[in-house]
């Protein structure tokens, strides 16, 4: 049976974290990054580690065995390695909803491992569903209300229902996987799904609605516009068989019109953000095939037995937690940039935006108490080489140092003369340089050896000097297939986890999106006029005028 545990039985304080990290910090600045390459010529083997379908190289980090040992050993008085295990053990540690957050448990069952206790079952019923589901779709045994077989699958869904199957549905489009077009409707804009609807036929597309409460704004919003255009366009509401849903509320969705035996029911535990292993996958296993959403979770449980087995000093999925958290609170590091040299990951910094800011960004622990250290960070990027004509500026010579994550294929789904060569030269020459950097002595030597004055080369060698000892990690996969990204998720996953754990944090609840929302829903009566401001909260004289001006726009 879980328990609910104490997601922060440190016995370090977070002042004496701060000035334990504060003073490592201190000593490891003295060795720059290239400085520590050439004492050690064989760093970068001992600094790097393969997990299931990945090769991690964290060489070009602030870290040798000393800090690596004083790391590990404040993890394990912040009780790091207790909040494994008590993770993999079903406890509650979303304290704040009284939830589970076994997550490894959901990739379990892509092994064959189902059915040993209540919550195994529900897993097992969630996917046997989901499993029979896309069956009777890809065989044509549940057609359209026309008799047609299914050519398009919208997803409507928002934030975890959308992110996640978002990026695997595009990560896998170019390999030939399914024949059905995966199409994704997240955003409240109408243009969204205008823009959608006049792409795809009404007589053969299939509508996913994907909401853990089956309550969410945008969601229902965009279904009800897919149910009124399928009416109107087919001339019937006869409309049934073109929707099905993924909800912890199931009744909701039957409510809404959806038949029972079209919906899957995802257990009330799984974060929007952790999602994509769930139910909520189902357009992957539509669009890409059921093998490819199975062979995602193989993926991430790779990275669970590699986490399990592997001791703290050698376990890379959670050294790069460590090294978040003394780079946020030693180092003044308060971002952090994913860089996928690979363009069908280019929605991977969206989706690590959400599962890393909606779950460290906290300010209090997970007993309530304030922290005392910073949490979170602002995670960004793009895909290269597209980032190198834009902020790599920033990255090289800017004021603020800004770790990086360099992502990237060693082979190409579509290879063109030695365009994929040049795509990982870029890759790896970025990471290098942000490592080693280049002084302006040496540059105004080579300006002069090309016949530049003296003057002229010793001022302009300071404009093109590059500081470098900027740490970055490269992860490299042989092929991006659906397996190598479910263990490229797991791994941030568990980085995530290992830093929130440090903090005291529970990065399972996500508060603060809540009263935002809640605002939204008694603005709209405003916005249309009805509201009776008599008994409605009043309004601050900006948002009252920003209200006016919108009112005035809908009668001019």
């Amino acid at each position: 049976m879980s328990q609910t545990v104490n997601q922060a039985p440190a016995q370090l304080s977070d002042l004496d974290l701060q000035s334990q990290l504060s003073e490592l910090a201190r000593n490891a600045a003295n060795t720059p990054l290239k400085g520590r390459f050439i004492l050690d010529t064989g760093r970068a083997a001992k600094f790097s580690a393969h997990i299931g379908p990945l090769f991690v190289d964290y060489s070009k980090h602030h870290i040798d065995h000393n800090i690596l040992n004083s790391l590990c050993s404040l993890a394990r008085q912040r009780g790091v390695e207790q909040q494994f295990m008590a993770l993999r053990s079903g406890a509650k540690l979303n304290n704040t909803e009284g939830r589970t957050a076994n997550y490894p448990s959901l990739r379990r069952w892509a092994i064959g491992d189902n059915a040993t206790n209540e919550q195994d079952s529900s897993i097992n019923a969630m996917y046997c569903a989901m499993e029979s589901l896309v069956a009777a779709i890809h065989n044509g045994e549940h057609r359209s209300s026309t008799g047609k077989a299914f050519t398009d699958v919208v997803n409507i869904g928002i934030g975890g229902s959308d992110f996640g199957p978002r990026l695997v549905c595009d990560a896998l489009a170019n390999q030939g996987l399914g024949n059905l077009r995966a199409h994704f409707a997240a955003n409240i804009d109408p243009s969204v799904m205008t823009e959608i609807l006049a792409t795809v036929p009404a007589e053969t597309t299939l509508f996913i609605v994907a909401s853990k409460s089956f309550g969410t704004q945008e969601t229902r919003c965009n279904a009800q516009t897919a149910r009124t255009w399928l009416e109107t366009t087919l001339a019937t509401s006869n409309i049934a068989a073109h929707f099905v849903a993924v909800t912890s509320m199931p009744e909701a969705a039957t409510a809404f019109g959806i038949s029972e035996h079209l919906v899957i029911s995802v257990p009330e535990w799984v974060g929007g953000r952790y999602s994509v292993w769930s139910g909520f996958g189902l357009a992957i296993a539509l669009c890409a095939g059921m093998d490819s959403f199975r062979a995602l979770l193989k993926g991430g449980y790779a990275v669970d037995q590699y986490v399990a087995k592997q001791p703290l000093e050698s376990n890379t999925p959670l050294i790069l937690g460590l090294l978040d958290v003394w780079y946020r609170n030693a180092w003044g590091m308060s971002s952090q940039a994913v860089l996928p040299y690979e363009h069908h990951l280019k929605l991977l910094p969206t989706y690590l935006q959400q599962l890393f800011m909606e779950s460290a960004g906290k300010s209090v622990k997970a007993d309530g108490t304030p922290i005392q250290n910073a949490t979170g960070g602002v995670i960004w990027g793009t895909e290269g080489t597209n980032g190198q004509h834009s902020f790599h500026q920033l990255l090289h010579q800017g004021s603020d140092v800004i770790p990086c994550d360099f992502i990237a294929s060693l082979s190409s789904h579509n290879p063109i003369g030695e365009q994929h060569q040049a795509l990982l030269a870029n890759c790896f020459g970025q990471s290098l340089t942000l490592m080693q950097g280049q002084t302006a002595a040496d540059i105004e030597q080579d300006l002069i050896a090309n016949g530049m004055a003296t003057d002229a080369a010793q001022e302009l060698a300071q404009h093109k000097a590059m500081p470098g000892n900027r740490p970055s990690t490269t992860i490299l996969m042989d092929k991006l297939d659906a397996e190598s990204l479910g263990a490229l998720i797991a791994l941030y996953e568990y980085r995530l986890f290992t830093a929130s754990f440090m903090w005291g944090i529970n990065p399972f609840d996500q508060w603060g999106v809540e009263l935002g929302k809640q605002i939204s829903q008694r603005l709209m009566d405003k916005l249309s006029g009805n509201s009776d401001d008599s008994t409605s909260t009043a309004l601050d004289s900006s948002t009252a005028q920003l209200i006016y001006r919108y009112q005035q726009a809908q009668t001019s």
